[in-house]
């Protein structure tokens, strides 16, 4: 009998092992399916990047990657994190349509997430092009996705539709589902999906065509009048009027970088104003305003790459802008471009300046990162420690007297300035006054409660006249003149201070209060606990 050499036993064990532990593509997204249905979605993950390691190069294994991710993020326990794997989402699902543009299945899953997250994310209108396409593959090859991905597709597009007011488009795409599933609980909702529609008498459902690209179906027309009456309001401060003029000059030449550049600028001016009362009955308003800005500017870029001045100010304004808006890292390759270019120094000298804030901006998001995930670290315990500011004392000789001195520290910096009020209650906890609310609290009132024990306790009476910007990190000082709503004199007696504050995305919150004694002697509290309201200290200063 022929021996077999132990190389070749060696090479053959490891054939049969590697046969054994190879998965199909399909094997890994089936797996992946039976974790997710389960709620294993952490399992299901790591199941697929295993996927990745194997097939670098396959799109299905990217889109279930983003798609799963995107359902956690759904899932989350703060805003925090809901964002950052909405991010993770994206990034997976972009990197899927990348590897094969034309993959339905990718398409989809984009399309999907595109159109559930929040509207003020700016997905809306690329997950209606991602579904638009995913319905034109289908249309041509039916066997491209299974009957029930058509129609989830059908229904999404639907969904995109409405959400633009697009009701005739909307109708039609949820009449093919009326056509692939008649007499189904879908067609079903989707036959009052169209009668819940606001379509105008008469106006037939439009034929579902994909988008053409921005201005490739319309010849540019001279737009050169509405851009000088733009301008022109623009410099008079009339930012909505020159919103207007230039959202007029785009449609009749959406070619035209300059009209985009002024469209962006004047819709980031009326960004500018700080809370008001609009607040209530559109919660969203600075938020759309900050994308709508952004969307403007980039189409201004992308049809003038080379000016240095515009992507100055695009990078500017994307430093500028909140967290949410998703574009520090754009902002700093578009400050780089600038500091390498053949610009002036002077418009080099603030883009350097605008870097170094960019880049202070993404170091501070690494100490919210470590508070957020690791709260009960050390290392969170040292963020806290370096943020907080040192304590200030006040002039007494400053104050008119008698009065209420309320001093107080927030030890934490957040992406956005927290939420804060500080008011009075008298010893049985009834409520006397506000001395002041942060602006956007203030005025959206009930619509939206971010400070719950403030809004249950004042029920929002006379806050319009202590309601102001929201302040941030650092120390601070009140002075209340001891009078109640109706601006009477308050009685002598003891009395409760209270300081709340609400974090956004953070969600770190904390509630402190101290009794002080008033209409006698001069008295002095102070509570040092927790780390988002540190340092609390309350002094009546008598005649």
């Amino acid at each position: 009998m022929k021996k077999i050499s132990i190389a070749a036993l060696l090479m053959v064990f490891a054939f049969i092992s590697n046969a054994l532990l190879a998965e199909s593509v399909d094997e890994y997204i089936s797996k992946a399916k039976e974790l997710q249905k389960t709620g294993q979605f952490d399992e299901a993950l790591a199941l697929l990047e295993r996927g990745h390691a194997e097939f670098p190069g396959n799109s299905d294994l990217y889109a279930y990657s983003g798609l799963y991710t995107g359902m956690k993020a759904g899932q989350a326990a703060n805003f925090s994190e809901a964002g950052l794997l909405s991010a993770k989402s994206f990034e997976l699902l972009d990197k899927a349509v990348s590897l094969d543009p034309a993959n339905p299945v990718a398409l989809l899953f984009r399309g999907l997430m595109s159109v559930k997250v929040p509207e003020f994310l700016g997905k809306l209108d690329g997950g209606i092009t991602d579904l638009e396409m995913t319905t034109d593959i289908i249309g041509k090859f039916p066997g491209a996705l299974p009957v029930e991905s058509q129609i989830l597709a059908w229904n999404l597009l639907g969904e995109g539709y409405s959400k633009k007011k697009a009701g005739n488009k909307a109708a039609a795409a949820w009449k093919n589902i009326i056509r692939l599933a008649p007499g189904s609980d879908q067609a079903a909702k989707a036959e009052e999906n169209i009668k819940n529609l606001d379509i105008p008498a008469g106006g037939a459902a439009e034929p579902v065509k994909a988008k053409a690209a921005a201005g490739s179906d319309k010849p540019a027309g001279d737009s050169s009048a509405l851009e000088s009456k733009g301008k022109k309001a623009f410099d008079m401060g009339e930012f909505q009027k020159a919103r207007e003029l230039f959202e007029k000059a785009v449609e009749v030449n959406p070619q035209s970088a300059f009209a985009y550049k002024w469209l962006g600028l004047s819709i980031a001016k009326l960004g500018e104003v700080g809370y008001d009362d609009r607040i209530a009955t559109n919660t969203d308003l600075r938020t759309n305003l900050v994308f709508a800005s952004l969307k403007a500017l980039d189409r201004a870029v992308e049809l003038a790459p080379g000016d240095m001045e515009l992507r100055f100010m695009r990078g500017s304004l994307g430093v500028y802008f909140p967290f949410f808006a998703g574009k520090l890292e754009q902002s700093i390759v578009d400050l780089d471009m600038v500091l390498n270019s053949e610009a002036p120094d002077s418009l080099k000298a603030e883009a350097k300046y605008m870097l170094g804030y960019a880049y202070q901006k993404k170091g501070m998001s690494y100490w919210i990162d470590v508070a957020v995930r690791h709260s009960e670290s050390e290392a969170a315990r040292t963020v806290y420690k370096s943020e907080r500011p040192e304590i200030k004392r006040l002039d007494e000789e400053k104050c008119e007297k008698p009065c209420l001195v309320i001093d107080f520290v927030l030890g934490f910096r957040d992406e956005l300035a927290p939420q804060t009020a500080v008011w009075i209650e008298d010893e049985e906890g009834r409520y006397i006054s506000t001395v002041y609310v942060s602006g956007f609290s203030g005025y959206v009132k009930e619509k939206q409660v971010v400070l719950p024990i403030w809004a249950a306790t004042s029920e929002f009476k006379d806050t319009d006249a202590v309601t102001s910007a929201s302040i941030d990190i650092g120390h601070h000082l009140y002075i209340w003149d001891l009078k109640d709503l109706e601006g009477k004199k308050i009685k002598k007696g003891d009395y409760i201070v209270n300081v709340e504050v609400s974090y956004w995305p953070s969600m770190k919150y904390q509630m402190v209060r101290t009794e002080i004694s008033i209409g006698g002697k001069d008295d002095r509290k102070v509570v040092e606990e927790g780390d988002f309201i540190p340092y609390l200290e309350t002094r009546f200063l008598k005649d």
